[in-house]
């Protein structure tokens, strides 16, 4: 049964305003877990069968999201290429003892032998989403971020005899309707050429809060093509939801217990103070609030709204909470965690080396973790069971 999306209420200078289409009973407040603590190796779902024989490769790679979820699931990570100069800083601040060679350069000079790509069993790419989003234009194929593409194709096939088994690629959810599905068929007719087994039904929208513990209602459609030469045909399954009620408390990955640093709160004098303070007095004062232009709206449900690549350019789209100390945005941290970049392992850069506003960018565009360590798994454990029956079929030949 498909869980419904999280409440929300819109409210302007304390006057609520008729809700969208979010209209689920608030559930009962849970108190927090922890407050700001290591939410450890359980958050990424450590542990499981050895698939280190098993070759990933990144495009589009950003901060890590899928090579670590990757690294996680047990297999080994080759390379990863990503052409934004600050993405890299934090991505070698966090696997600098990693093996993995980072390709630091725009997908459209990356070349199987001109950077001596080894080839892989998995290929990953979370591409340039502006273009299909209903928060861009939504030109599509005629942005020319969404021809992007149309280079994980070039490259597939550079790679020739030794192409990827394996395809998992993550866009916005528009994607499967944009331009009345002709962005997807386009999208399904290239992935087919290239030699792989990919139709509509491997494709599916997977919203972090229904398949992982973390309370963020982010809505992302994944897909997997699984190459011809190796499979009779793509019966990959992609994992079930979480049980209802699997999410933790919203609040148990915040910061509680201590004051955040002074810029992450909004001054009286804000021209975004006033909706701010007034939407808290008339809802729940635990909630996470969120500006959207000329309203602030609460979330119900004990989640986070969905983290955006906008929400350190100002007020707008960023989580906000009221604490002890004042109305506050989520620190950087905070996103991490509602992520899935856990503070046992993951590194924020210094503002001297990566600005705040980028950080918050780069955690907005990432992939939430556990959900693709979840898909990983999925995807590594078809890989095993087709390389198991090849062997056994080598023997019964021999």
């Amino acid at each position: 049964m498909k869980k419904s999306l999280p409440t929300t209420s819109h409210r302007i200078a304390g006057k609520q305003q008729p809700s969208n289409k979010f209209a689920p009973q608030q559930p009962k407040r849970r108190k927090p877990e922890h407050s700001g603590s290591n939410l450890g190796d359980e958050s990424l779902g450590l542990g499981g069968p050895d698939f280190s024989r098993f070759k990933v490769g990144s495009l589009f790679a950003a901060i890590g999201g899928f090579c670590k979820a990757f690294q996680v699931a047990g297999a080994t990570v080759l390379w990863a290429n990503e052409k934004d100069r600050f993405a890299e800083m934090t991505f070698r601040e966090n696997f600098a003892d990693s093996g993995i060679n980072y390709i630091g350069k725009p997908i459209e000079k990356l070349t199987v032998g001109g950077d001596a790509l080894q080839s892989v069993d998995v290929l990953t790419g979370g591409f340039p989403c502006q273009p299909f989003s209903v928060a861009g234009e939504k030109l599509g194929f005629h942005d020319q971020r969404g021809e992007l593409f149309l280079h994980i194709i070039r490259l597939i096939r550079e790679f020739g005899p030794n192409k990827p088994k394996a395809l998992l690629l993550e866009n916005v959810k528009n994607l499967k309707t944009h331009d009345k599905c002709r962005t997807f068929k386009r999208i399904q007719s290239e992935i087919q050429k290239a030699g792989y087994w990919f139709s509509e039904a491997n494709a599916r929208i997977m919203n972090t809060s229904r398949y992982t513990d973390i309370p963020q209602n982010r809505e992302r459609i994944f897909m997997v093509a699984l190459s011809c030469d190796h499979f009779p045909s793509n019966t990959f399954k992609f994992p079930d939801p979480q049980p209802e009620g699997s999410c933790k408390p919203v609040r148990s990955f915040l910061d509680l217990t201590r004051k955040a640093q002074d810029r992450h709160y909004f001054k009286p004098s804000s021209q975004y103070y006033p909706l701010f303070r007034e939407a808290i007095k008339d809802g729940d004062k635990d909630s996470i609030f969120q500006l959207r232009r000329s309203y602030v709206r609460e979330n119900k449900s004990d989640t986070c709204f969905t983290l955006m690549a906008n929400m350190g350019d100002g007020g707008h789209n960023q989580p906000v909470i009221k604490d002890r100390w004042g109305i506050r945005k989520l620190t950087p941290r905070e996103c991490a965690r509602l992520q899935g970049y856990t503070d046992d392992w993951f590194k924020i850069p210094s503002a001297e080396i990566v600005s705040q506003s980028q950080i918050y960018k780069q955690i907005g565009n990432s992939v939430t973790i556990p959900l693709v360590v979840r898909l990983a798994r999925n995807v590594l454990a078809h890989l095993d069971q087709a390389k198991s029956k090849s062997e056994a079929a080598e023997l019964a030949n021999a």
